[in-house]
């Protein structure tokens, strides 16, 4: 993270940042990532929820690689009638095994 951010980058990749993280540092990373918003465009993947609905402004589905929704949170939800992110996510992501 500190070497992505050291030329003050007006957009950052991250794949799966927090993966083996300890709860102590996702938490001190996800405290960062929140700071640059405004100032940084962040495009994250992650297949953890809870990061999702901590930092992601804007959603983006994925299932068998092609996406099945893109909106806020709340958005995805009224579309689906779902009352958590959890749950629009297991619907979207339903069938079409590969």
């Amino acid at each position: 993270m500190a070497m992505a951010m050291m030329s003050t980058p007006k957009i950052l990749f991250l794949d799966e940042p927090t993966l083996g993280m300890d709860v102590r540092a996702r938490r001190d990373l996800w405290s960062i990532l929140r700071q640059l918003k405004g100032h940084v465009t962040i495009v994250l993947t992650t297949h953890y929820l809870e990061e999702v609905e901590v930092l992601a402004d804007r959603v983006g589905i994925m299932h068998n690689g092609k996406l099945r929704a893109l909106g806020t949170i709340q958005q995805l939800m009224s579309q689906t009638g779902k009352p958590t992110f959890e749950d629009v996510f297991l619907e979207l992501t339903e069938g079409e095994s590969r």
